[in-house]
């Protein structure tokens, strides 16, 4: 049995029906894609006012007669791309071109990786041969440099401006599922790797079916090791001696639905605790929080809110057909925090997670730990989506139509970036791998 601790993403494995679509037909998906993106996306414009010239040449770009429907795939992908806004929907489940891989006929890359630096590790081995070794470096596979593999799913990854730490965690997330549609679809990998004293190996594994690999997890790696890809619970707070931990996991729709939370009553039953027990230092973890409900970002500002600051405005929302909103920053409350606050973050802080750590470090003086969020600092597309279906390949594609307008900051004057943490905090392989906690650990550190 390996010690591993594996974060099981297969089942976002989806089948591909063979099919293809003619030149003309590709090309009419492609611009009603392109015309409904800048209809609908208000902050294309400001953000990317190239996307059309761009996109453009990926249309222009299509040659032959008959298009095969995973080439199409991966041109609609690299214009949702071109858009700069990770909040993109590219393909439902009831899609045609989509079916949920349960009849398990096609088979796929079995391994899970991990990317840090840019390059591509081998973090769990879900194949029948089990050669591989978490840890050592990709060099290619069939042949095809890790580097260009890496650069062709970029491509193909929508995401805020020039951030790539939130595009490299939806990678590492789908990497068999995106290698398989965009990359090949071949019954044998060879991998070449090298490990950490710089031995070469090759090793050829069989494609695999979801379910064969879900059976290799369960062979292979112990039950405790094996982690869902979310906390269930809505929050955590713990009371430690010298401070307290506070952590969301997320703030998704069907959380808050689930456990009937208001976001209000609940800040003021936080911040109550924290005051009643005089806690001075405050950890709030944010890591791998991709957002959902707004509010719960805005309503922590009157417990969080430490300057007194002049200008009123919070935020503004443009809508896709003009109508504007205006927040206006709220007053402090009783139950203000007077402590110091930490906050952590990483890639997947994103949307209304990245919009809480932004809110921390403007009103409330956070010192950021991790890496740089996954949501643009300065504003981004997200609220409702526009839902669109291709005329020909039927593909739906939601398009993100409220554009988030931040006022201008005086903590990180930045352009199509994500926070970016006062402490950096970069993951081995080895930290993954023997599941330290560098981000708390440097919260501690500081508050210490």
């Amino acid at each position: 049995m390996k010690n591993a601790f594996i974060i099981v993403t297969l089942l976002s494995l989806w089948q591909v029906n063979a099919q293809s679509i003619t030149k003309n037909q590709a090309i009419e998906d492609l611009k009603f894609l392109r015309k409904n993106i800048i209809e609908y996306n208000p902050a294309l414009s400001k953000y990317h006012p190239e996307f059309e010239g761009l996109s453009n040449q990926v249309i222009e770009n299509t040659k032959n007669e008959t298009v095969s429907i995973l080439e199409h795939f991966t041109k609609i992908s690299k214009i949702c791309a071109l858009a700069n806004e990770g909040h993109f929907n590219i393909g439902h489940r009831n899609d045609n071109f989509y079916k949920e891989i349960s009849d398990n006929t096609k088979i796929s890359l079995p391994i899970q990786i991990k990317i840090i630096d840019s390059r591509l590790y081998i973090y769990g081995d879900f194949s029948n041969e089990q050669l591989l070794n978490r840890g050592d470096e990709i060099i290619a596979i069939n042949g095809i440099p890790s580097k260009t593999i890496l650069n062709k799913l970029l491509e193909v990854t929508p995401s805020d401006g020039n951030i790539k730490t939130y595009a490299f965690r939806k990678i590492e997330n789908r990497f068999s599922s995106i290698f398989y549609y965009h990359i090949q679809q071949p019954d044998v990998f060879t991998i070449k790797t090298i490990d950490k004293d710089n031995k070469k190996k090759s090793t050829t594994l069989k494609a695999l079916t979801t379910q064969d690999k879900i059976d290799n997890i369960k062979k292979y790696y112990p039950p405790e090791d094996i982690q869902k890809n979310e906390d269930e619970s809505f929050y955590t707070l713990t009371l430690k001696s010298d401070h307290a931990y506070l952590k969301f996991p997320s703030f998704d729709y069907r959380k808050v639905n689930k456990y009937k939370v208001k976001s209000k009553k609940l800040y003021k039953r936080i911040f109550e605790e924290l005051q009643n027990e005089n806690v001075k230092h405050l950890i709030i973890d944010l890591r791998d929080n991709t957002g959902g409900r707004n509010e719960f970002a805005d309503d922590i500002i009157p417990f969080i809110i430490q300057d007194d600051n002049n200008d009123p405005f919070l935020k503004k929302t443009i809508s896709w057909n003009g109508k504007t909103k205006t927040y206006r920053l709220p007053k402090a409350s009783k139950l203000l925090f007077q402590g110091s606050i930490y906050v952590l973050v990483n890639g997947k802080t994103f949307s209304a997670g990245s919009t809480l750590a932004r809110y921390l470090k403007e009103y409330g003086n956070a010192i950021c730990i991790g890496t740089e969020t996954g949501t643009r600092y300065e504003g981004f597309a997200a609220g409702s989506s526009e839902t669109m279906i291709l005329p020909n390949s039927k593909i739906s594609i939601d398009i993100p139509r409220y554009h988030i307008v931040f006022p201008k900051s005086i903590k990180q004057q930045t352009a199509n970036r994500g926070l970016l943490p006062d402490y950096e905090i970069q993951l081995t392989i080895e930290d993954y791998s023997n599941k330290v906690d560098l981000h708390l650990d440097k919260a501690i550190s500081l508050l210490k």
